[in-house]
């Protein structure tokens, strides 16, 4: 316990040596919600979906703080590439007295603290704009929690592959683009083209907004969390087991 816990520190050491990082990202939620949010929202206008702009606005405000935890996640992510690719710290790290598969849960679970961290400041606007009780806004730091752990997966896996800035930088953009487009994140699912549909059912962004948004309703729907559950276990056992990967010599 002692031995993840120095690996998690010093993740965290990493983490808050970036003064900036945690301000750098509430604005970038900020931006995201407020000019993008309010943008789609009046163009939106008045539908059978959506009654007025306010309605659609809180409708996409949670894939907001999803989008910058996925953000966060790579960061994360970037941190173990940047160890294996140019400072060259990666074959030092695994000679430290830590079991390799306690080291490798370590670094995952202290991405996934990282992530929910960060996210934070935009969980807690989520839960003003919702009009969340402390219990309610509680699940939704726990949705944030789970749904990093499919991020911090996945952004491990392309940490692992890559072997170049370029090709991380490809991936990123990649999973950004499926996580943000390929979802119910703007759009329910029964106005979505067949194929895209199905594909948002694999998609961690799916089940995390939409638990999100049950919450407005002052429920917590089970029904939508297992799934998330389920996908961000899924993704964070592939992203464990391709950084095992990196440990063999």
């Amino acid at each position: 316990m002692s031995s993840a816990l120095t690996v998690m520190e010093r993740d965290f050491r990493i983490f808050f040596a970036d003064r900036y990082m945690l301000a750098i990202m509430f604005v970038n939620f900020v931006i995201d919600l407020g000019v993008s949010g309010l943008s789609l929202s009046r163009m939106i206008g008045t539908s059978s979906l959506f009654p007025n702009a306010l309605s659609y606005f809180l409708y996409i405000a949670p894939g907001a703080n999803l989008i910058t935890g996925t953000v966060a996640a790579f960061q994360s992510g970037r941190d173990i590439w940047r160890e294996r690719i140019i400072q060259d710290t990666h074959t030092y790290l695994l000679t430290v007295p830590v079991r390799r598969n306690v080291f490798g849960v370590s670094r995952l679970f202290s991405g996934m603290l990282r992530t929910t961290l960060t996210t934070l400041p935009g969980t807690i606007v989520i839960a003003f704009l919702y009009q969340l009780t402390v219990p309610l806004f509680l699940v939704g730091v726990a949705i944030m929690m789970v749904f990093s752990g499919a991020v911090i997966g996945l952004s491990v896996v392309a940490a692992a592959l890559s072997n170049s800035l370029e090709l991380f930088t490809t991936v990123r953009s990649t999973v950004q683009v499926y996580i943000s487009f390929f979802s119910t994140q703007f759009y329910p699912s029964n106005i979505l083209p067949p194929i895209v549909a199905t594909l948002a059912n694999f998609n961690p962004m799916t089940w995390a907004v939409q638990s999100f948004r049950a919450l407005q309703q002052g429920t917590v729907d089970v029904n939508l969390f297992v799934p998330l559950l389920g996908l961000s276990a899924a993704l964070l056992f592939a992203g464990f087991l391709f950084y095992r990967r990196t440990m063999e010599f």
